[in-house]
Formats: structure tokens, sequence, C-alpha cells
């Protein structure tokens, strides 16, 4: 369950700590990525928010998810915020392998997608885990479309993409947000920040 909570909280919050104007490095991680020059990073206020004001199908999941939700390592966001629609976003979790270490990453999201089925409304799974890779390294990869519900009534079309990256005993969690109709953002912003990605 809390794996599942945690795939949720990082298509859904961002939160991020700059070392540069367009450029994020964690050196104890090892993990850097470049934002592009009108995206905004988020903090971790922003981030908690964000979550706050998602609604879900099931609002048990919600208070477990705000409970255990941690800050991300990086995230990003096109427009400052408040943004009156869709924001497009992209974000970065370290999580420990645990029962998972050793096992095909597409297998830790074929465990996570039951749920994903059950807490949003219209769920399409467009792309089902795939491999793929992120700066060389093995990975998994997939796309789904889906609305989100906010707190004032509105629903947005949204399509997230999620990478699953292994690395010894942990694994990065990638996670990106766009409308699906692209009017806010597009995926090929997107796919030139996955590119940036150094591991």
């Amino acid at each position: 369950m809390r794996i599942i909570q945690v795939l949720v909280v990082s298509l859904l919050s961002f939160s991020v700590f700059a070392q540069d104007v367009n450029v994020f490095e964690s050196v104890t991680v090892g993990f850097k990525v470049t934002k592009p020059s009108e995206w905004q990073f988020v903090t971790a206020e922003e981030n908690l928010e964000r979550l706050k004001n998602i609604q879900l199908n099931d609002e048990e999941f919600k208070r477990l998810m705000l409970k255990y939700s941690t800050a991300p390592l990086v995230a990003m966001m096109k427009y400052p915020e408040p943004f009156d629609d869709l924001n497009p976003s992209f974000k970065v979790n370290v999580k420990p392998l645990g029962k998972f270490k050793g096992d095909d990453p597409k297998k830790i999201m074929g465990f996570m997608l039951p749920q994903f089925y059950k807490m949003f409304d219209n769920f399409k799974l467009v792309q089902p885990p795939v491999d793929t890779t992120v700066d060389e390294l093995p990975a998994a990869y997939m796309r789904m479309d889906y609305s989100v519900a906010i707190s004032d009534g509105r629903s947005f079309p949204t399509t997230s993409e999620l990478w699953i990256v292994p690395r010894g005993d942990y694994f990065f969690l990638i996670g990106a947000g766009t409308r699906q109709d692209g009017v806010t953002g597009s995926r090929e912003e997107i796919s030139k920040i996955i590119s940036s990605v150094e591991l």
C-alpha cells in the first residue's frame, strides 16, 4: 500500500531545492536535471498545498497519502502558482527497492496499476509498462490518461508519464503530467527534461 501511495504522490505533488537557475544536482544520490528556462522550481509548501487540492475517489487513501507523503528530490512546474488550469509538471523521488530489489522495474509498475484504476475517473492505460533507458540506465516507462478533479469541482483531462530507474538498493521514481490536449504544455517539453537527466 505504501508504494502505491508513493506513486500517486509522485504524479500529483511537487517540491524542490534548486542549486542553480535552471540546473538541479544532488551529488549525494548522483542525479542532475536541467529545467526549461521558462519553468519554475517548486517549494515543499507548494507541493503540500497542491496535493491537498486534488480530489481522489477514495478519501481514506488520500488521508494516508497526505500522512506518508515526503518531499521529492526535485520538482518543477511550467507556470508560477497559482495557475488556473492544469500546470505541466515534472518531479523525482528516490525510494528504497525493498522487496522489489532485483525485479524488473515493469513489475513495480504492474503492481501499482490496479490502484490507479480505482483512484481516478476515466483512467486509461495508454502505454503499458515497457523497457526503456534514462541516461543509458535500464528503466521502465508507462503513460496514463485520466481526469484530475480539484476542490472547486473542476476536472482536467490529464496525461501522466512515469519512469522507474533502479540503481543499487534504490530507484528513481520520475513522474510528469500535462493536459491531454497539450493546451498548457506539451509532452515534447517533458521529453526535453527527461533527456537532460544525468545519473
